[in-house]
């Protein structure tokens, strides 16, 4: 890792004490006991969106690397940032890091399964992805586990002074993560920025804002109308199906796959999913409470 990637996992782990000092135990109690939201945002996540990739990797014009990358993005779950904007907007927050923490665990199986079926019907190829399970592990815990519930244990122990920090808190980690994925986007590769042209990021970009767009806000459209979930339910999931780890899109095609075509999806996705899925989210919560 370099520098920016570890100003990276120093930040997130930040956001993610914030996000679990805003929580209660009771919060997440409530979600297992009606399970109905959990088990639609993960269909949605881990089935919905990579047939949404497929497709749209079909319709288009892209290299056979950038389509694989296009589907690596879809099985990526989003992590850290996308319960941080459900935290900044007050959406289902304890929802948001339930989904966050089961999909962890279930991309295990279905990252090498659809990365490798992507490889062979878009390469006409076959290649056998293993993830590195300990480290994967390591990292969830690391970035997810332990720090929301060391933010868990502050709100309850320190719960009027948890009060006190919130507002400050959003403010800081927003100006953090902006300050942090500017350099990591637009730095030179050698000091871990992305050094991908603009002619790259213009051919790829319709694909994967129609990627991005198109499984957000049908996702939340059928949170809301065939299941009737509530509307903050319905943007929680909208968000968690729009926003995808791109960090580990990348370790998936750059590090496991060894290609550095199939990262550049992952490198667009990432600059401009946080915006938009931001403000469809700002508006989505005030449309029907």
């Amino acid at each position: 890792m370099n520098f920016i990637d570890y100003l990276l996992t120093a930040v997130l782990m930040l956001v993610t004490f914030a996000i679990g000092s805003s929580l209660r135990f009771a919060d997440f109690q409530s979600i297992f006991k009606k399970s109905k939201p959990l088990y639609l945002g993960l269909f949605l996540q881990m089935v919905f969106l990579p047939i949404c990739a497929f497709l749209i990797a079909h319709l288009f014009q892209l290299s056979p690397e950038a389509k694989v990358g296009l589907v690596i993005v879809s099985i990526c779950p989003g992590g850290t940032t996308s319960n941080f904007i459900s935290y900044l907007i007050k959406a289902d927050t304890a929802l948001a890091v339930a989904l966050t923490a089961v999909n962890s665990l279930l991309i295990l199986l279905t990252i090498p399964v659809l990365s490798n079926w992507a490889v062979e019907i878009f390469m006409g190829g076959h290649t056998q992805v293993s993830l590195p399970v300990l480290n994967m592990v390591e990292e969830v815990a690391k970035v997810l586990i332990v720090p929301a519930l060391l933010g868990l244990l502050f709100n309850r122990f320190f719960h009027d002074f948890s009060l006190k920090i919130r507002f400050p808190l959003k403010v800081l980690n927003t100006l953090l993560l902006g300050v942090v994925f500017f350099i990591k986007f637009f730095g030179d590769e050698q000091s871990g920025g992305s050094g991908i042209s603009l002619s790259e990021i213009f051919s790829l970009l319709p694909a994967t804002l129609l990627m991005h767009l198109s499984a957000m806000i049908l996702s939340y459209l059928i949170a809301l109308k065939p299941f009737k979930l509530s509307g903050v339910q319905a943007t929680t999931i909208g968000i968690e199906v729009g926003l995808q780890n791109t960090a580990l899109a990348i370790l998936v095609a750059g590090t496991l796959l060894h290609s550095t075509e199939m990262t550049k999806p992952a490198l667009v996705y990432a600059m401009f999913s946080f915006f938009t899925t931001l403000l469809f989210a700002l508006i989505t919560i005030r449309l029907k409470k």
